[in-house]
């Protein structure tokens, strides 16, 4: 899925105002839940507990192919870099792309032709 970005960022001088996402495998998201887990000192000791906040942007980053012409995922850095109005049309994307019950409808809409 390709995005043209309103604002874009930069990456070294180029500017970047396109992004090409991917569907995500489950290699992925076991990798995004091993890299959001954060070594949290409990009354029972030291625990790794989970954190939504870097799952949610571990998932849009590594759902990013392609950066213009360069390869992706995204770094922490340039996700963080993108304005509101281009983090809002990347989570919609992602959402669209990554989403099972789009592709159950498209599937189920397309056996009655």
């Amino acid at each position: 899925m390709q995005l043209t970005l309103k604002t874009g960022f930069m990456v070294g001088d180029e500017k970047i105002t396109s992004l090409t996402l991917r569907k995500l495998t489950t290699g992925d998201l076991l990798d995004c839940e091993a890299a959001a887990e954060q070594l949290k000192v409990t009354p029972q000791g030291l625990k790794l507990v989970p954190s939504p906040a870097v799952m949610t942007a571990e998932l849009y980053r590594r759902a990013v192919l392609k950066m213009g012409e360069l390869d992706g995922p995204l770094s922490i850095k340039q996700l963080k870099s993108l304005s509101l109005e281009d983090y809002e049309l990347l989570i919609e994307s992602y959402h669209l792309l990554n989403n099972p019950m789009v592709d159950e409808v498209a599937e189920n809409s397309s056996e009655g032709r």
